[in-house]
């Protein structure tokens, strides 16, 4: 979300997080991997058929401001908070929890097909 938001992507205002909607689906060509508060089922499969994936991760309004503006904590001498776990409502919506600080590498997607193929011993 950090990145969509320097790149100006998206606006100024991300009140509860970055929704990803269908429209357009049909001119997604490249894989792409994206974290988003939520998904909607088109735009999933859109970015799925690319060749790319789409995580649900779940921040809080104080997690939000730590992603999206780590300097103002810097700046008035506190820690980052640590990531907050999505209410009991909102567990089958997200993937994952949302990382702090904002990742500077992205994190390997794992299939759950490719999961349960592993040999274990």
């Amino acid at each position: 979300m950090k990145t969509l938001k320097d790149a100006g992507a998206i606006g100024k205002q991300i009140e509860d997080g970055v929704r990803l909607m269908g429209r357009g689906a049909e001119k997604i060509k490249w894989p792409i991997h994206l974290e988003a508060s939520r998904v909607t089922v088109r735009a999933k499969a859109a970015v799925e058929a690319a060749g790319g994936s789409v995580r649900r991760v779940h921040y809080n309004k104080l997690g939000l401001r730590a992603l999206l503006k780590p300097e103002w904590f810097e700046k008035k001498g506190r820690l980052l908070p640590r990531p907050a776990r999505p209410p009991p409502k909102l567990q089958d919506k997200v993937d994952s929890i949302g990382r702090l600080p904002a990742p500077t590498k992205p994190i390997p997607f794992f299939s759950e097909e490719g999961a349960a193929a592993s040999p274990s011993a």
